[in-house]
């Protein structure tokens, strides 16, 4: 394989027909009602059916692992670099409260599901401005989590993908569960927000589309500032699509800001008592050929991409390295299917292995922990990742690629 010398790319190297039509009715409606989460496919069916399934299931792919969905949280990361500039605390929270909201508009054209990671896979990112790092690992199977931690000069962050997702024929419900981090690190400002639900409608007929709603609660557990953002879920002729509205409040429960946004396309705050508008996050263009690659933009693009210069850095364990995925992203979609099953077996046949000498997996970068603040399951970065890649020896980590048996 060649690998290309430049640090970014603008395409993906297979494009795809936007308005292709699946024909996986008959299998999807077997998922009806049920947590597809927890759906894997069986190995009791012989081989060529458990190829012809994956075949099947790999059309609902885009070529991006969870794990690396999960690093797309960042693309504004500036947001929070801008938040430390102010002294105004109120002010921080609504930057963070920008930032929070900029992951659902890369839900726009994107009903397509990223790759479920291995147990034990990970994804590194560090932007060409080298102005954070992010690294993230999947750390439980049953049910798929993976968890995620970034670094910068002025912020850190973490969270993870624990969600609930549930199939009813027209459309997909997805839950988040568990809360997100932030923490502004001049002010030691600890930001703690719930993510809203995500529900992707017309996936058999029609065009498909995305819709955020819900509420998002935002506390700044060192200020005691909080924020509420609604998203208006879709109605009717698309009354009050993308809409959202909220309010910032200072520690004695005074309205310092209200929210005007969409999170297709802005964020703006009005002062309560100025009146004057602050526009904060505008989306960036997406890329002319963007229904051709997935919905990705410039981004997303970056996430999958692997040039000559990270082949000698990332860890075996990179999403990047993942013979299905990186089959996939290049168009061949029958060799994806039968290296994802020949994946999959292989996870099956280390928890076998495990289950027969009393082994338990232990996440290799992550731990799980009681969240002080929360008191929810949270998944705290055990730190040593920077310092395995910096010696180009990552000790410990599982083979879950090769064709090496466990």
């Amino acid at each position: 394989m060649v690998f290309p010398t430049e640090k970014e790319r603008d395409t993906l190297p297979h494009l795809i027909d936007p308005n292709q039509k699946l024909p996986i009715w008959n299998l999807l409606r077997d998922f009806i009602g049920k947590d597809l989460t927890k759906f894997a496919v069986p190995g009791k069916y012989p081989f060529e059916n458990r190829i012809n399934k994956q075949y099947q299931l790999v059309w609902l792919n885009e070529p991006l692992s969870m794990l690396q969905r999960l690093c797309e949280a960042l693309e504004y990361a500036y947001l929070l670099d801008e938040a430390s500039k102010h002294d105004n605390s109120c002010l921080r929270l609504a930057y963070i409260c920008a930032f929070a909201i900029t992951p659902y508009v890369n839900t726009l054209g994107r009903s397509k599901k990223p790759f479920n990671p291995l147990l034990a896979e990970t994804f590194e990112y560090v932007p060409p401005d080298r102005s954070y790092r992010f690294i993230s690992e999947q750390v439980s199977h049953h049910p798929p989590i993976s968890a995620g931690y970034a670094e910068g000069k002025a912020f850190k962050f973490w969270g993870d993908s624990n969600i609930k997702t549930t199939f009813w024929g027209k459309s997909l419900e997805v839950k988040p569960l568990g809360s997100v981090h932030v923490v502004i690190n001049k002010f030691n400002d600890h930001v703690v927000f719930n993510k809203a639900q995500t529900t992707v409608h017309n996936l058999i007929f029609g065009v498909q589309y995305a819709d955020n709603h819900g509420t998002m609660n935002f506390k700044n557990y060192t200020t005691k500032d909080t924020a509420v953002l609604n998203l208006k879920k879709r109605g009717w002729s698309d009354k009050g699509a993308f809409e959202i509205d909220g309010e910032i409040k200072d520690s004695n429960g005074k309205v310092r800001y209200t929210v005007v946004a969409r999170w297709d396309s802005y964020f703006k705050i009005i002062d309560a008592e100025t009146k004057q508008e602050k526009m904060i996050w505008e989306r960036n263009p997406l890329p002319l050929n963007a229904a051709q690659m997935y919905g990705f933009n410039k981004f997303a693009l970056q996430l999958n991409y692997l040039n000559k210069e990270l082949i000698h850095q990332i860890a075996p364990t990179d999403s990047r390295w993942r013979p299905d995925q990186r089959a996939y992203e290049n168009g061949m979609v029958d060799l994806a299917a039968k290296e994802k099953l020949r994946l999959e077996e292989k996870q099956r046949a280390r928890r076998r292995l495990y289950q027969t000498t009393g082994k338990v997996h232990k996440a290799r970068w992550f731990r799980e922990v009681n969240d002080p603040l929360t008191g929810e399951i949270s998944y705290e970065y055990t730190g040593g990742y920077w310092e395995a890649r910096e010696n180009n020896s990552y000790t410990d980590v599982l083979d879950i690629y090769t064709d090496d048996p466990v």
